[in-house]
């Protein structure tokens, strides 16, 4: 036994997207025809259930905060909630711009990039707020694990929002350039943005402290944190970029006052082509990267960390991945229209992690 499987398809429109339900048991892959394909990930289909949404192209796309839900948005400026089993629901037209950048938390909260603003929409879908407008158009989006705070990455930095009650009161972490990709470590002491100018910045809220971590030889496309919050991984290189960072409830050799050293160490193999997406396991040190050359491969995160090749090169980047929630399965697909659910054996994946 190999300890994973493919199901793989090929469809008739480049692939913009890809997430999984917050049960675990739904895939979507949102695609330039304007529709979204859903992938029950219990067995393996032959053929995907096809949602409409428009004629033009689905931009973005979203875990919903409700279970075998999906959050979505299309370049005629419109907001959809689709059902993996009931079909979408338009729940918004934005006037100002494309809905390219969105995000939701489970608290029952979405949340919608329309140029400077952000709207929010409550639990059923109605508008119930905005924020803004910040000194440029909304480049990314990201909740704190809580729910209680949002980052906004904009021109010369992050703008974090306070909206747990009482006034939404605003926060300006100051970097020139244009920040655009970002995330917030789940214990909620960093947030990371990666910019136009190829380099990914590091703010520490616990200290006030500030870094760049370096250039990239590509833009950053995929930011993400190893489980534990020990790693920062990005793309953009010719292999795996990780930074270390203090542990969160121990800052270990760090110290206090210290955020990485702008040199990543790199894993994962050598590719002229570079990596275009990872995406960190969300129980075990462990990633999934994928390369501009089609290839995908698991990367350990351990001190001796092993690699494991799930396909070879196919010559078609990597155009989106992610895990579910469960790390059982890890779906996405390439620039070439193909599809994928790879789905694997969980003592297989921790022997690799190194904590089997």
């Amino acid at each position: 036994m190999t300890g994973f499987s493919f199901d793989r398809w090929a469809v008739d429109a480049p692939l913009t997207g890809a997430a999984v339900d917050r049960s675990g048991r739904y895939a979507a892959f949102s695609g330039g025809d304007g529709a979204v394909r859903i992938a029950a990930l219990s067995a393996a289909a032959s053929r995907l259930p096809v949602w409409r949404l428009t004629r033009g192209a689905v931009l973005t796309l979203a875990a919903d905060c409700e279970e075998a839900a999906f959050l979505c948005g299309t370049d005629d400026g419109a907001v959809f909630r689709v059902h993996a089993e009931d079909g979408p629901r338009e729940l918004a037209v934005l006037a100002r711009a494309w809905p390219d950048q969105l995000v939701t938390h489970p608290c029952g909260v979405r949340v919608i990039a329309d140029g400077p603003v952000v709207r929010l929409l409550d639990g059923e879908g109605r508008p119930s707020g905005a924020l803004g407008p910040h000194p440029s158009t909304v480049a990314g989006l990201a909740f704190d694990d809580a729910g209680r705070r949002l980052a906004v990455a904009h021109y010369n930095g992050v703008t974090i929002w306070q909206l747990d009650g009482g006034p939404r009161l605003a926060h300006r972490l100051f970097h020139r350039g244009s920040h655009l990709k970002l995330c917030w470590r789940r214990d909620g002491r960093y947030v990371v943005t990666a910019t136009q100018e190829k380099t990914v910045h590091a703010w520490d809220l616990r200290i006030g402290d500030n870094a760049s971590l370096g250039q990239c030889i590509n833009k950053v496309r995929a930011l993400g944190w190893s489980a534990d919050g020990r790693w920062l991984l990005a793309s953009g290189n010719d292999t795996v970029s990780a930074w270390p960072f203090a542990d969160g409830a121990d800052d270990g050799e760090l110290g206090d006052a210290n955020l990485p050293a702008s040199a990543p160490q790199m894993l994962g193999r050598f590719s002229e082509e570079f990596i275009s997406q990872v995406s960190p396991h969300p129980g075990l040190p462990l990633a999934a990267a994928g390369y501009n050359d089609g290839g995908l491969e698991l990367v350990s995160l351990a001190a001796r960390g092993a690699r494991h090749p799930l396909t070879g090169m196919l010559a078609n980047p990597v155009a989106a991945m992610t895990w579910s929630p469960g790390g059982d399965h890890l779906i996405g697909g390439d620039q070439d229209r193909q599809l994928f659910v790879c789905r694997f054996d969980s003592e297989w994946l921790a022997g690799l992690a190194g904590v089997a």
